[in-house]
């Protein structure tokens, strides 16, 4: 059964405030709000995306809609859908929101000479892959439909809004996330003295074996089993074990969580593969 709408108030044609039952929300669709009328119900045929927001979020939205140029906020979520649709990756509606603010905002910052350098890029592509794509593509449809020229470094904070809106369930924690992982990262290349490179197979699997870690820990699902004879490793793999125990005592003072036994074998057996092939170079 549809959900009915209201008009609350008509922020441009394509974008209104509405009122369901008494949560307010905003609905973007093509002509949603032309010559409609305050508490005119909303024609559902016209509704593209309904953002659930907090109130204050609603307000938020509200005054973005209004400062930016009138067709910009609907023109920017069809971008942004349609790159969510293409990549696969599902954003909640306030990365939505926050996406169309920063592109807005850095735009401006762009045309007035003030583009600000990114040194997390390559860092963010290593730890987000699937996102860092998504912000690529975004930029460049948005570069191509404005005629502008905004640089790369946009990436990567595209990428960390991308990164907020598609795991809700880490519930804000993505930038602890990040930071966690990149410290864990800098813990291996220095204790083995080598540069993680992103074009490499073992920095790919080491870095995405470190996010699941980090993201188990956080949400509190780490992985147990009752195989004793994984133990054996942390005799077998002693350099491996010694990296992990670093890494361990990092994790545990950053995010207060203790780390099961069993990860800290699985974390060994993933470090001295990558010792192996670094080895074997």
């Amino acid at each position: 059964m549809e959900k009915t709408y209201r008009i609350k108030k008509i922020l441009n044609n394509n974008v209104v405030s509405a009122m369901s039952g008494l949560q307010e929300v905003i609905i973007v669709g093509m002509g949603v709000g032309f010559q409609g009328k305050v508490h005119a119900k909303v024609d559902n045929r016209k509704i593209e995306k309904v953002f659930e927001l907090k109130q204050e979020d609603v307000l938020k939205t509200s005054q973005l809609v209004r400062d930016i140029p009138e067709s910009m906020f609907y023109d920017m979520y069809r971008l942004i859908d349609n790159v969510s649709k293409q990549t696969r990756i599902n954003l909640d509606a306030h990365a939505y929101v926050t996406l169309i603010d920063h592109i807005n905002f850095a735009m401006e910052r762009h045309r007035s000479g003030q583009d600000i350098k990114n040194l997390m890029n390559y860092d963010l592509q290593i730890l987000y892959g699937d996102e860092f794509q998504f912000g690529t593509r975004l930029l460049e449809l948005v570069n191509t439909k404005y005629q502008i020229e905004m640089p790369d470094d946009e990436i990567g904070f595209l990428t960390m809004h991308i990164v907020n809106g598609a795991n809700a369930d880490i519930k804000n924690q993505s930038s602890i996330l990040t930071d966690t992982v990149l410290n864990c990262l800098n813990i291996v290349r220095d204790y083995y003295l080598i540069s993680l490179k992103l074009e490499e197979a073992a920095t790919q699997r080491i870095t995405i074996h470190i996010k699941m870690l980090v993201q188990r820990a956080l949400s509190d699902t780490q992985i147990d089993f009752e195989e004793n004879i994984l133990y054996n490793v942390i005799e077998e793999f002693d350099s491996a074990y010694r990296c992990s125990l670093q890494i361990q005592e990092y994790i545990e003072n950053r995010l207060k969580k203790k780390l099961n036994p069993q990860e800290l074998v699985y974390l060994t057996i993933h470090l001295n593969r990558l010792e192996m092939m670094n080895k074997g170079k």
